[in-house]
C-alpha cells in the first residue's frame, strides 16, 4: 500500500504522504491558506476556522489545517478528490468566520499600535468587512499577565488558543525565557 495519495487541488494534480493536513497539501502546489491558530509546531487546535477549503461532494467547508490527507476518500469514479481553495463557495465561509471572529474585537486598525503588522488586520482587508453587523456592546477582559515575553491585549484577542497551546506544549522553555525542568 502506497504512503501517498492523490488529489486535485485548483485544478493541479498532486501526490502527497497520506500523513499532510490539507493544509500542508495545498501549500505544495502554492495555494495561500489564511490560518491564525495553526502552527507546525503545536498540535492541531482548528479554533479558527479560516483555513476552510470546499471538497468537492461534502456538505460543508472543511478545516483543512484538521483535515488529514489520508482521511479523505476518492471520488466514486476512482479519481482524486478535488480540493478548492478560492471560489464564491470559500469566500463566503471564510467571510462569515471573520466576521464572527471580529465581533468582540474593537475594529480601530487605524489607531492600533500594531498597525501594519497584525495578521488579523491583514486577513480582515481580505476576508472580512470594514464594519459590524453588530451593535451589542463589545466583551471586555482584563489583561492576563503570560510573562515578560507574552504581551496580551485581550480586548483584541480573537480567542484562536495558539498561545494556550504554546504554553501548554512546548513547555521545554517557561514563559519567562528561562528553561524550565521537564
Amino acid at each position: 500500500m502506497s504512503d501517498t495519495f492523490k488529489l486535485n487541488i485548483d485544478g493541479q494534480e498532486v501526490e502527497v504522504p497520506k500523513a499532510y493536513t490539507l493544509m500542508q497539501a495545498c501549500e505544495e502546489v502554492g495555494a495561500e491558506i489564511p490560518r491564525f491558530c495553526y502552527h507546525e509546531r503545536l498540535s492541531v487546535a482548528g479554533n479558527c476556522r479560516m483555513c476552510l477549503v470546499e471538497w468537492e461532494g461534502a456538505p460543508k467547508p472543511l478545516a483543512s489545517c484538521a483535515q488529514i490527507v489520508g482521511d479523505l476518500r476518492p471520488n466514486r469514479d476512482g479519481s482524486p478528490p478535488v480540493i478548492r481553495t478560492k471560489g464564491a463557495y470559500v469566500e463566503k465561509a471564510r467571510n462569515g468566520v471573520m466576521e464572527f471572529l471580529l465581533i468582540n474585537h474593537p475594529l480601530d486598525c487605524p489607531i492600533c499600535d500594531q498597525g501594519g503588522e497584525c495578521d488579523l488586520q491583514d486577513q480582515a482587508v481580505a476576508y472580512g468587512r470594514s464594519d459590524s453587523r453588530y451593535d451589542e456592546n463589545k466583551r471586555a477582559v482584563e489583561d492576563k499577565y503570560m510573562g515578560p515575553l507574552v504581551k496580551t491585549i485581550m480586548t483584541r484577542c480573537i480567542q484562536c488558543t495558539r498561545h494556550d497551546l504554546a504554553r501548554r506544549e512546548r513547555r521545554d522553555h517557561d514563559l519567562s525565557g528561562k528553561v524550565a525542568d521537564v
